[in-house]
């Protein structure tokens, strides 16, 4: 049987949903089935979290920064807060479970924030140090910069590259990070690209979108969701 998978959606002003196709596409086609995750209310989380065999949180808009005892800094940008939420407490059950983990953009920021962490809630008035472009003003399957992604972990055993571009759409970033959760990738700015938690089978967050790579044919990017879907069927048959 193939692992369901639960993606994220973001929640419009109008209070309708939405969520690119990519993110369930990348789903399908590394093996596992996707269902959208809408706005479920806190009495449901823990079935729902039993029923997931992985969780995929998506891009999206900033994060309320009282989740990591802050006030909104001047350029902070438009918050969900139901959806803030929910993603905290669904994504906190997720890892109690130890099932298997992608956060992409704001999926990195959340998991870091359940975690304990905090964010530069606008990198390029918050850093001291110089920030390059990380909004880039080119297609989603552009690399516009390079990481650096260190060895001895599993990415490095999917990519096999120390060294490589990817894609950038944010202007928020991980600043204090997370308990239990490493860095492995930073950009050539020290902007952390991706984090790894050592006290779980499979939990990783990601600054860009592999997911979009992975649709477009390439081929590490593609590993790493069938590394994905392998870890939740892995954990589905337990």
């Amino acid at each position: 049987m193939k692992p369901i998978i639960g993606i994220t959606t973001e929640v419009l002003e109008d209070g309708c949903y939405f969520m690119p196709p990519v993110y369930a596409n990348a789903i399908i086609q590394a093996g596992g089935i996707p269902i959208l995750i809408p706005l479920v209310p806190e009495e449901d989380i823990d079935e729902l979290s039993k029923r997931l065999d992985g969780l995929f949180v998506t891009g999206g808009e900033d994060i309320d920064p009282s989740y990591y005892n802050e006030v909104p800094h001047v350029h902070l940008k438009q918050i969900t807060p139901q959806l803030d939420e929910m993603e905290f407490k669904l994504i906190r059950k997720m890892l109690e479970l130890d099932k298997p983990y992608i956060g992409v953009c704001r999926g990195l920021h959340m998991l870091n924030i359940v975690q304990g962490g905090s964010l530069y809630q606008s990198i390029h008035s918050q850093r001291e140090e110089p920030v390059m472009q990380h909004l880039q003003k080119a297609i989603r399957t552009h690399r516009s910069h390079p990481v650096k992604l260190e060895k001895g972990n599993r990415l490095y055993d999917l990519l096999q590259e120390e060294e490589f571009k990817v894609n950038s759409f944010h202007h928020q970033a991980v600043n204090k990070v997370g308990k239990g959760l490493e860095i492995i990738a930073k950009a050539t700015d020290g902007i952390i690209e991706c984090l790894e938690s050592k006290d779980h089978s499979f939990v990783f967050g990601f600054q860009w979108h592999p997911e979009e790579f992975a649709i477009d044919g390439d081929e590490p990017s593609k590993r790493i969701f069938k590394a994905y879907i392998d870890a939740a069927l892995k954990r589905k048959n337990k």
